[in-house]
């Protein structure tokens, strides 16, 4: 296109859309003019019947203002009620109809519900739940206003703190120093988790600054803008979050995660930032949120009571000494979600009942009153951002899910011959990591278990399933005793078959290497990582060697190394020139050959074979420089060792995903005719190399919703 017709068609668009937001203002102005003169009619005039009249046009106008309309209806039906009794019913349905419909301006609803409560009778409001449409970003790290009108997020496009208009869906940034979407800076910047000041003027919120380290700082920045105000800083944490803010703005409260170690909630002064910490929670496993009691003296928290079990219970602290009383205790899991304004009630989650359920308790000062109220049944699992004044809840929703799908495969021709299938329809959305046995007849694979939000990563269970019979063996509460909260890493199968080794994170945040012998169930610790070490690949061989690649964020170095499981021995196979974050690891069918992938951070993206006794490694295929379109770290051979198979997305369209072979004889690698959007990983091939099984997502992990639920507290008892 000629740079002359690009100049007029993007001044052609500038005037349409400037055309329509001005027809837009026209309309408000014209509701708020006709807003103020039936204003005039009321008060001034005395005439309540013409003011009615005014007020009834204004709500039917087309284009008004939803501010504007909900003022009209409310002065609608103050003006009804002066009228006398015989106008009651008329008010009642002006004020149910802001409840309803203009939930989300705060004074106007506020008021039509007080006058709705002073009218008497049964409560006309019901509980509604309503999406709001386009969230701004990955919604549970955002908060709400306490007026409900702001949504405070940090943008993908740049990771600056922004916030946006929930009336006008206008969005502004508040910060300019985020560099998403900047290659070529050398430090990266960008938000994090976000709380609002009770006064609705201030925002504090997560900031990371990573180079060679991470750094995070908690900083306040008011809703003009400006500078932002740095209260305090850490290093060597992974995330800070899970904040609140005091009634009194003095303080904040936030839950600190060390890389090594279990998360802290701690108290941050607003006045001189200083810190106070409150108490450890000896696991690694974080608040769902944090709330303060109206008086300031006391939050409200959900944690684990034991190692025993991954039930949560909800537990209120003194801000003064930090003795914890039990608030919510119950054999079921039960977390946090508001407390609110008034004091009155506590809402939180629980699954007493068999299913999630979002429940209510009364509350006198710091003391319940009287039993738990189930008040929403079959909720999602879903992360609270915020209660605002008016006792609406606002809360994200992950959609994301992942699940273990299988194809069959031609050995001859190495085509795909049939589309994905599920190949485990229990718990579905939370399944990853599938492993075959090595004699084809069972299947492991990672599950997730219990009320987590995050549907995606953060499998709690190890499932083995017969593929004869369908029957499974799942180590879930075992494993949680042993003091891991996740299992990111396996599981591998020993080449017996008689026992499979996974990894997880420990108490102290350490990578912990455990077996399971399948005939008596026996759990063994077999190895661990020391402080500052990292995990990113690992593979069971034979003879009890263990193979795996390791790295460690204080002295830089990237290896893979081989363990004798029974002496302790360990030897170096492999040296990266720099840091690698992600190397995959996978050994050839006869247990003789190893290949690995490497992340390429630090170096050139390769797949690249070894001796799995030592020596020489030589490249199979090197994808490049690019920093689009490479492939994952997961990688797998052909039952007769002639292939390796991986995935890459497209460079073109990067969720799409596709299936690859390169054959170890040489040549480029070839489309083995099987497509998906959001990744194909984790893949293991059957024995008999006549089906490939492999985990998939279904959207994003970060694709979230963000809904509003009001209503739903009981209605307190308001006097004439």
């Amino acid at each position: 296109m000629k740079p002359t017709k690009l100049v007029l068609l993007t001044g052609l668009l500038c005037a349409a859309l400037s055309a329509g937001y001005l027809a837009s203002q026209a309309k408000d102005n014209k509701a708020e003019v006709a807003l103020q003169a039936a204003i005039k009619t009321e008060t001034v005039d005395g005439n309540l019947k013409g003011a009615i009249e005014q007020y009834k046009k204004i709500a039917a106008q087309p284009g008004a203002g939803r501010a504007a309309v909900a003022t009209a209806l409310l002065r609608m039906g103050q003006c009804h009620e002066k009228l006398g009794d015989a106008d009651t019913r008329e008010a009642r349905k002006a004020y149910e109809q802001v409840v309803r419909d203009y939930a989300d301006q705060g004074d106007a609803a506020a008021q039509a519900r007080v006058r709705l409560a002073a009218l008497g009778g049964p409560s006309p409001t019901t509980l509604t739940a309503r999406r709001l449409e386009n969230p701004p970003a990955d919604t549970p790290m955002g908060a709400i206003s306490p007026d409900g009108r702001y949504f405070s997020f940090c943008g993908w496009s740049t990771g600056d703190l922004a916030m946006r208009d929930l009336q006008t869906g206008k969005d502004r940034r508040l910060t300019s120093e985020g560099t998403e979407g900047n290659e070529g800076s050398t430090v990266s910047q960008y938000g994090g988790e976000s709380t609002w000041s009770s006064d609705g003027k201030r925002i504090a919120y997560a900031w990371y600054v990573a180079s060679d380290a991470v750094r995070i700082e908690l900083r306040v920045v008011g809703l003009d803008g400006g500078k932002p105000q740095v209260l305090t800083h850490y290093d060597g944490v992974r995330e800070i979050g899970r904040f609140a803010w005091s009634p009194d703005g003095k303080h904040i409260v936030a839950s600190v995660s060390p890389r090594t170690g279990p998360p802290q909630i701690v108290l941050i002064s607003t006045m001189d930032g200083s810190t106070r910490a409150l108490t450890d929670l000896k696991r690694d496993i974080y608040p769902t949120t944090m709330r303060f009691s109206p008086d300031g003296r006391y939050i409200a928290f959900d944690r684990l009571p034991d190692d025993t079990s991954p039930e949560r219970d909800i537990v209120l602290m003194s801000i003064d000494t930090g003795q914890e009383t039990p608030l919510i205790q119950h054999p079921a899991d039960d977390y946090l979600l508001g407390w609110s304004r008034d004091g009155k009630w506590i809402i939180f989650a629980s699954d007493r009942t068999g299913a999630l359920g979002l429940w209510v308790v009364g509350m006198s000062g710091s003391r319940t009153q009287g039993e738990p109220q189930l008040v929403k049944p079959g909720i999602d699992r879903i992360l609270p951002v915020g209660l605002t004044r008016q006792g609406a809840l606002y809360y994200g929703v992950v959609r994301a899910t992942e699940d273990v799908y299988t194809v069959g495969l031609d050995p001859a021709t190495g085509t795909v011959t049939s589309s994905p299938r599920k190949a485990i329809e229990q718990y579905e959305g939370g399944n990853f990591s599938p492993s075959y046995s090595p004699d084809g007849k069972s299947l492991a694979y990672v599950s997730r278990r219990g009320n987590s939000p995050y549907p995606t990563n953060v499998g709690n269970a190890l499932c083995i399933r017969s593929l004869d019979t369908g029957q499974e063996r799942v180590f879930y509460r075992e494993i949680w005793r042993l003091g891991l909260r996740m299992i990111p890493g396996g599981p591998h199968w020993a080449p017996d078959g008689r026992s499979v080794v996974f990894a997880g994170p420990g108490v102290n945040s350490e990578i912990e290497f455990h077996r399971i012998d399948l005939e008596t169930g026996q759990i063994t610790r077999v190895m661990h990582l020391g402080p500052g070490e990292r995990i990113s690949g690992f593979v069971y061989g034979p003879d009890g060697k263990h193979f795996f690649a390791r790295g460690n964020t204080k002295t830089g170095l990237s290896q893979i190394v081989v363990r004798d499981l029974k002496s302790g021995e360990e030897r170096e196979l492999y040296r990266f020139p720099t840091p690698e974050r992600g190397i995959g690891l996978a050994l050839s069918p006869d247990s003789r050959r190893l290949s690995f992938v490497n992340s390429g951070w630090g170096t050139v993206r390769s797949l690249k074979i070894m001796p799995a006794s030592g020596g020489d490694a030589s490249e199979v295929w090197s994808f490049g420089e690019t920093k689009q379109g490479v492939p994952g770290v997961d990688h797998a051979w052909t039952p007769d060792g002639r292939y390796i198979l991986f995935s890459a997305p497209d460079p073109s369209d990067l969720p799409v995903w596709n299936l690859w072979r390169v054959s170890l004889e040489g040549g480029k690698p070839e489309k083995m005719g099987l497509q998906r959007r959001w990744g194909i990983w984790d893949l293991t091939v059957r024995p008999d190399g006549r089906q490939l099984t492999f985990a998939g997502r279904e959207g994003a992990s970060t694709d979230s919703e963000l809904w509003v639920l009001e209503n739903f507290l009981p209605p307190l008892k308001v006097a004439k």
